[in-house]
Order: C-alpha cells, then sequence, then structure tokens
C-alpha cells in the first residue's frame, strides 16, 4: 500500500478496487495488435527528447530551432489522433461518467495546490532557493535569448494552460494509455513518466546546473508519474490537466520573481 494509494482511495473497499487496477493490466491489448501499438508508441516517444536539443541546445532562438520546436508540439497533437484513430481503427476516447471528471479535478487541484505549497517552502525557507536565485542572471538572459521576456505573461498563460494540455495529451493519453496496453500499469507509468522527464532536463539544464536539472526533472518525473495515477484511476484527462496547469502557474510565477531580481 503507498501513500498515492491511500490518499486516491481512503474507503477501504475503493481502495481494494484501486490496487486490483493498478496491479493487474487489464488493458492488455490483443496480442494482433501488440506489435504495431509498440511502433506507433515507443519511437514517438523519444522525439521529444531528441527535438529539445535542437530548440533549446543546439539552435535556441534560430529559425531552424523555433522549427523543431513547432514541429514537435504539432507532432504531439497531431500523431496520436492518426495513430488511434487511423492506424489502429480504434475508438478515441472512452465516456467517462460526470462523477468520474468531478473526483478527477478535486484530486488533481488538491495534488496541484500541495504542490504549489511544496515549491513556495522550497524557494523560501530551504537552501534550493538560493541556489535557484543563484542562477538568475543566467535564467533572464536565457529567457531574453528566446524572445519570451517581453511577453512574459502571454508566455506563462500558453505553457500553463495550452502546453500543459498539449502535454497531457501526448503524455498521458497517449503515451501511457497506449503503454498500458502493451505492458503492466506499473510499468507504464514509470516509461511514461521517464519519457516526460527526459525532455525537462535538457530544458532545465539551460537556466539552472546540471545537477539542479536532474534533481528538478525527477520531481517532474515524480509529477508525471502521479498523473498517470490520476488518469488511470479516474479515466479522465481533466484532473491531470487541472492540476498541472495548477503546477505550471506556480512555476511562472517563480519566473517571474526571478526575472524582477536579475538587474
Amino acid at each position: 500500500m503507498t501513500t498515492l494509494d491511500l490518499a486516491i482511495c481512503p474507503v477501504p473497499r475503493q481502495r481494494e478496487h484501486w490496487i486490483t487496477f493498478m496491479t493487474n493490466n487489464q488493458f492488455k491489448s490483443k496480442p494482433k495488435n501488440s506489435q504495431l501499438r509498440q511502433l506507433i508508441t515507443l519511437p514517438v516517444i523519444c522525439l521529444p527528447l531528441i527535438a529539445s536539443f535542437f530548440y533549446f541546445v543546439w539552435f535556441p532562438g534560430t529559425r531552424l530551432g523555433n522549427s523543431f520546436y513547432l514541429g514537435m508540439k504539432i507532432l504531439m497533437a497531431v500523431w496520436p489522433i492518426l495513430a488511434i484513430r487511423v492506424i489502429l481503427k480504434e475508438k478515441f476516447f472512452d465516456d467517462p461518467r460526470l462523477a468520474q471528471h468531478k473526483m478527477g479535478l478535486i484530486v488533481g487541484g488538491i495534488f496541484g495546490l500541495l504542490t504549489v505549497v511544496l515549491l513556495l517552502i522550497l524557494m523560501k525557507l530551504t537552501p534550493v532557493g538560493p541556489v535557484v536565485y543563484a542562477n538568475a542572471q543566467r535564467i533572464t538572459q536565457r529567457t531574453a535569448d528566446l524572445g519570451v521576456k517581453e511577453h512574459f505573461l502571454l508566455f506563462a498563460l500558453f505553457v500553463s494552460i495550452i502546453h500543459a494540455a498539449l502535454e497531457e495529451f501526448f503524455w498521458r493519453w497517449f503515451a501511457f494509455g497506449q503503454l498500458r496496453k502493451i505492458v503492466s500499469v506499473p510499468s507504464a507509468v514509470t516509461i511514461a513518466a521517464a519519457g516526460f522527464a527526459a525532455h525537462h532536463v535538457v530544458v532545465l539544464s539551460q537556466f539552472l546546473t546540471v545537477p539542479l536539472a536532474f534533481v528538478l526533472g525527477a520531481l517532474v518525473g515524480l509529477g508525471g508519474a502521479l498523473w498517470c495515477a490520476i488518469y488511470q484511476r479516474y479515466n479522465s484527462l481533466w484532473g491531470a490537466w487541472f492540476s498541472h496547469m495548477i503546477i505550471d502557474f506556480g512555476i511562472m510565477w517563480t519566473g517571474w520573481e526571478i526575472l524582477r531580481m536579475a538587474p
């Protein structure tokens, strides 16, 4: 029994159902589709990591780098639709009950708010804050190089609302949703969370030191795993997206404070 199990399913009877739901691979695909499902999923979830080197490390702020960024986001939006509807010819979405959407939003909202509180504590009351703030000049310069410093509010809204929804669609609905039909649910959570964290490590390494980028990237992976669990439990992306949005707003607020500190 894990803390996540207790948090999501406090009622014993529901908790027993949750344990069975998470440990049994109820979404195992039919053998005839397993290889095809691997081909449409595994190579694609590696692409965000590869693309992040092009648009954030090697060619940031250039036409080539921006093309890789835009192309990757288009792929994340379009490929799941083509893969599920055209290649696999499967139903696009299940139809969860309204109660599932509501519970997903409640659980996701609680997780998001707790994470933002933890972020504020780390930044204000622990050695993490001074380490991050020590990189204020580097963060400010990198933000300016990418052309978002003068439009930070619009950038924050885009990242927190639209981009968060896109990532949930790609990483939770598509990547995790297909992986759980190939491997066990815990393995699917691990793979999807690792893929989600990997490109964030690359991005963070451009603003912070590499060791700190890996530490924060691991926390991103943990968040991705919990969003997979919320989606798995409630069969709804609303909770994961709502949680993701709250956390991204918290991160953007921290970023704004750092920009204000830099000379």
